[in-house]
C-alpha cells in the first residue's frame, strides 16, 4: 500500500524531467570521496560562498554539496573510445564505500534506450515491422478505446504518441519494494490495455494516437512484451545476448535477482533538514521503461554502440539503424523526438539525449552523432524528483555538470 500511494502521489516515477538551467560543472576521476555535510547546505555558508571553483574537481564537489548529490559518475567518449571517466562521493554513505568506475547505479528512463535498440535490430532482421499494427503481432487487441480504427504501431510507442498514459494508482499496485516484481511482461501487457485486463481503465488512455506527445512509461512495458514475441524469448535474455554480452556492458541488468548488490549504489534522497535518507530498491512490472542497472562504463560502451554501431569490431546496429535513432519520427507532433531518444540543447551544443529520475536516481545520456561525442552522468541522488516539486538545488548542480562536461568535451581525458 506504501508502495502505490507513493507512485500514485508522486507521479513521475521513471520519466525523463525536465533539464534545470545551469553554469557549469565537471567530474574527475582518481578522486577521494566528497564529504557532504547534506543537514547544512553541504557545509558550505551561504553567506560565505565564493561560487564554483575553477578547477575541476573543486567544481564537481561543489555542486554535489550544492546540490544534495552523495555520489557521481561521469564519462565523456570521444571518436569512438572512452576518453575520461570520472567518479566522486559516496555509492554508499553509511557504510562511506566510494563510488567507482564499476558501481552499478539505476538509470530509470535511460533503460528506454536499449529497449529501442533492441526493437531496431529485430527490424533488421525481419521480424518486427515498426509501423504494423501491434495486434498484429500481439495475441490481444491493442486500440485506443475511443480511437479504435487507428491503428497502434511500435514506432508510435517509441515516440509517445500512441495515446497510451500512465496511470499510476494502477501502476503502483504491480510495484513492489525491495524486490523484483512478479508480474512477467506477458502478463503486465494485455492486463494495461485490454478492457478485460485487472490494470485496465479509460484513464489509460488519453489523446488520439499521433496527435500528440505525451510521456508514457506503461507503453514501453507493452513493447517488452512486443518484443519478447518478435524476438520468441524473454526480453532479459534478447537484451543479455544482443547487447549487455557483445557490448561488454559490465554488470548491466534488469532485475535485483541478477544484480552484484556490492557494487550497487544505494539510492538517496536529500533534505537540509534530514540530510541524505536511502530509498529501497524497486521492482516495476513495465521494467523496460526504468529498471537498467549499469556502471558508467558499461552505458559509455552502448553509448559507443549508439553512435558508431559497433564496439571494438562487434557490430550491434547498422549505419541506416544508428541514423534512425536520430531522425525525428514525426515532425508535426514533435520536432524533437526521435526514436527513443529526444534531441536538446545541453551547453554549447544540440545533443541526442535521454534521462532518468526515480526515488534515488538521475541520470543523463547524451550523444552528439556528428562530433561522435558522448557523455553519460551518473547519481544516486533523487535531484530531478525534487525538481518535480520545486527544489531546483539537485537538477540544477547536474545540469551545471552536464554544461561543463560539453565544454570541455573535445579535450577531456584521463
Amino acid at each position: 500500500m506504501r508502495t502505490a500511494l507513493l507512485i500514485a502521489l508522486l507521479g513521475r516515477l521513471g520519466c525523463e524531467p525536465t533539464f534545470a538551467p545551469s553554469d557549469a560543472s565537471g567530474v574527475d576521476a582518481g578522486v577521494e570521496p566528497v564529504a557532504v555535510d547534506a543537514g547544512n547546505d553541504g557545509g558550505r555558508d551561504a553567506g560565505t560562498d565564493a561560487g564554483p571553483p575553477e578547477g575541476l574537481d573543486d567544481f564537481v564537489s561543489y555542486q554535489m554539496a550544492a546540490g544534495g548529490i552523495p555520489g557521481v559518475a561521469a564519462a565523456v567518449v570521444r571518436d569512438g573510445e572512452l576518453a575520461w571517466v570520472g567518479t566522486y562521493g559516496y555509492a554508499d554513505v553509511e557504510a562511506e564505500r566510494p563510488v567507482a568506475a564499476d558501481t552499478l547505479f539505476i538509470v530509470a528512463s535511460i533503460s528506454k534506450t536499449v529497449v529501442a535498440a533492441l526493437a531496431l535490430q529485430l527490424a533488421e532482421d525481419g521480424v518486427l515491422d515498426l509501423d504494423a499494427p501491434l495486434d498484429d503481432v500481439l495475441p490481444y487487441p491493442v486500440r485506443h478505446p475511443e480511437h479504435g480504427d487507428v491503428p497502434l504501431t511500435a514506432r508510435m510507442f517509441f515516440t509517445h504518441t500512441s495515446g497510451l498514459v500512465d496511470n499510476w494508482p494502477a501502476l503502483g499496485r504491480v510495484t513492489t519494494e525491495g524486490r523484483d516484481a512478479p508480474m512477467t511482461l506477458a502478463e503486465f501487457a494485455p492486463a494495461y490495455v485490454t478492457p478485460e485486463g485487472s490494470l485496465y481503465a479509460s484513464s489509460n488512455f488519453g489523446p488520439s494516437p499521433g496527435t500528440r506527445r505525451e510521456y508514457c512509461n506503461a507503453g514501453f512495458g507493452v513493447l517488452g512484451h512486443l518484443l519478447e514475441v518478435a524476438g520468441d524469448g524473454p526480453l532479459e535474455a534478447l537484451t543479455e545476448a544482443r547487447l549487455f554480452t557483445p557490448l561488454r556492458m559490465d554488470g548491466a541488468s534488469w532485475f535485483l535477482r541478477d544484480t552484484d548488490l556490492s557494487r550497487l549504489a544505494t539510492p538517496y534522497s536529500w533534505s537540509r533538514r534530514d540530510g541524505f535518507l536511502p530509498n529501497p530498491h524497486y521492482g516495476f512490472a513495465h521494467y523496460p521503461a526504468t529498471s537498467l542497472r549499469v556502471s558508467v562504463t558499461g552505458l559509455s560502451r552502448f553509448a559507443i554502440a549508439m553512435l558508431t554501431g559497433e564496439v571494438d569490431g562487434v557490430r550491434v546496429l547498422s549505419d541506416q539503424s544508428v541514423a534512425e535513432l536520430g531522425r525525428v519520427q514525426f515532425p508535426r507532433v514533435s520536432g524533437s523526438q526521435a526514436f527513443a531518444w529526444s534531441w536538446r540543447t545541453v551547453g554549447s551544443r544540440r545533443w541526442l539525449a535521454h534521462s532518468g529520475s526515480t526515488y534515488g536516481a538521475s541520470a543523463l545520456l547524451l550523444i552528439q552523432p556528428e562530433e561522435r561525442l558522448a557523455i553519460v552522468l551518473l547519481t544516486n541522488a533523487d535531484a530531478y524528483l525534487r525538481s518535480e516539486f520545486g527544489f531546483e538545488d539537485g537538477a540544477n548542480a547536474i545540469s551545471a555538470i552536464a554544461d561543463r562536461l560539453d565544454a570541455e568535451a573535445a579535450t577531456l581525458s584521463n
